[in-house]
């Protein structure tokens, strides 16, 4: 899967780099949502616009429309357009792909969940449930949204920033009951990944972008992979 499109080329999360990673013969796409000011769905990976546009704004401070006339940075050569996207603009491409992994981001464990409200729309409305993924690092939200909606397919974003990390998150697992388990790729040969393995859940692996991780990834029977790298690994 493309991971937040082909982003070493054209600006992440954005739809020429979607595109550009679809061309590149990407099974999927992945990207990142967060919620507006007036809680409409973007497609974003940060809490603010610094990294990528050098403003102090937050995502959630600000309207869609206003979000809309933010211009991103770009790579050396790139020519597209680089504007933040709301998620209903990436509909067009579900068709030309197999999988679309959607990333829920929320700033902390008890906040983020407003957002499922226009997501859920989002889903009943395009009718994808036999390719879409919606992950998160955030299980809480993952939670709520398996009880809304049993039918959508889940990836539980492994969380290594916590004390006793692996009994962590295989609790929460338990809880959730995720379809998929997206692991950092350090963790691939982990216990965490075997114990997962034989509760019968499909193991992601992010974020590779060199051959010799990938081949040990194969290795050890992952799933699928997340990659910046798409023609380097192909």
């Amino acid at each position: 899967m493309g991971h937040r499109g082909s982003p070493t080329i054209i600006t992440e999360n954005t739809l020429p780099s979607f595109q550009k990673a679809i061309d590149q013969g990407v099974d999927g796409l992945e990207l990142d949502i967060r919620l507006s000011k007036d809680k409409q769905i973007v497609v974003y990976h940060d809490f603010d616009l610094k990294r990528l546009s050098n403003q102090e704004n937050r995502i959630a401070d600000l309207s869609l429309a206003e979000i809309q006339t933010v211009l991103l940075s770009k790579q050396e050569g790139q020519q597209e357009e680089r504007h933040i996207l709301a998620l209903n603009e990436v509909a067009p491409l579900l068709d030309q792909i197999q999988v679309i992994n959607i990333e829920i981001k929320s700033e902390s464990l008890l906040k983020g969940s407003a957002i499922l409200n226009p997501l859920i729309n989002f889903l009943d409305r395009h009718n994808i449930d036999d390719k879409c993924i919606i992950s998160s690092f955030n299980p809480i939200i993952l939670t709520k949204l398996k009880r809304r909606r049993p039918q959508t397919i889940v990836g539980f974003l492994y969380n290594r920033k916590t004390v006793l990390h692996a009994w962590k998150n295989m609790i929460w697992m338990l809880r959730i009951r995720p379809e998929n388990l997206h692991i950092h790729y350090s963790l691939i040969d982990s216990w965490i990944v075997k114990w997962a393995k034989k509760k019968g859940l499909k193991i992601n692996a992010y974020t590779i972008n060199d051959k010799k991780t990938f081949l040990v990834a194969k290795k050890n029977g992952i799933d699928g992979i997340f990659t910046d790298n798409i023609e380097y690994l192909k």
